[in-house]
């Protein structure tokens, strides 16, 4: 699939900042699909961003190219803290998740968007010359793993309250998918999930020197991979081309015999016309 982060990202944009003029379209319905598709464009951007990095260090490049500038490590920084300000102040916001997350989008333009990560950096002005200053690659990874680990806890606040289940429940509009495939789906998602938390848990108690509650990176990003096709799945509304899009990204994930195998190539696919 061709991707264009910077056209999707502003369609994206465009739908947050003009979803009360929309017509006779449910603005919900429009705000929750530019809202699920702008989670999905910033984890595959985030997955991106790390695996690149630490494919850099795996390799042995030179230190230059597995270094990182101060500039694009605080750009990393400030996409963690909004990340973790939004989660901090939305238990006092009124509305569900995709309104507050678009009332947050008009004041802070930058939320939940990924940085790119640059090795060398070259200042344009005489203003820019301080951006120059390089950390070391130790340090940038842990400041990619901590934005990780953040972005995880904003899924894990993104949940449904028994109202919206309720109304889900009995929602007696027609689908355009099958039924059984979606229920099939999200068993399998949750299997899926089960099967990574629980091998994250033995990796810990063989791993004695991983402090409590440090996760194995690469269990992590494999649970956010299906809490991010949990998400999707929780659409109201969901195509057929949505649910094989899902389907594609669970087979990107498979643990067997205490070992896990995560395909980190990007699946991008955004419900956003």
């Amino acid at each position: 699939m061709k991707f264009q982060p910077r056209s999707t990202s502003q369609r994206i944009a465009h739908i947050f900042t003009t979803h009360k003029n929309r017509g006779s379209r449910d603005p919900y319905q429009e705000l929750e699909g530019a809202y699920v598709s702008q989670i999905c464009l910033a984890w595959e951007v985030l997955n991106w961003n790390y695996t690149n990095f630490w494919q850099k260090i795996a390799k042995g490049s030179d230190s230059e190219s597995s270094s990182c500038t101060a500039w694009i490590a605080q750009q990393f920084q400030q996409f963690q803290v909004l990340l973790q300000r939004f989660i901090e102040n939305e238990p006092y916001e009124r509305g569900r998740r995709p309104q507050v997350f678009a009332w947050k989008r008009i004041s802070s333009p930058k939320l939940l968007l990924v940085p790119e990560f640059r090795g060398c950096y070259t200042p344009d002005t005489e203003e820019d010359e301080g951006k120059e200053e390089m950390i070391s690659s130790t340090e940038f990874l842990a400041i990619l793993e901590d934005a990780i680990r953040t972005f995880m806890n904003f899924l894990k606040a993104d949940t449904a309250n028994p109202c919206q289940t309720l109304k889900a429940f009995f929602k007696t509009k027609p689908s355009s998918v099958d039924p059984n495939l979606l229920r099939l789906l999200k068993r399998t998602n949750k299997k899926n999930k089960t099967r990574l938390k629980d091998l994250s848990k033995r990796r810990r108690c063989l791993t004695k020197k991983k402090r409590k509650g440090e996760e194995d990176m690469e269990i992590l990003m494999g649970l956010i991979d299906m809490k991010i096709v949990s998400r999707v799945l929780r659409m109201p509304e969901i195509s057929q081309e949505q649910l094989r899009w899902c389907e594609e990204k669970m087979s990107k994930v498979k643990v067997w015999d205490g070992k896990i195998q995560r395909d980190s190539s990007p699946l991008f696919f955004f419900p956003v016309r």
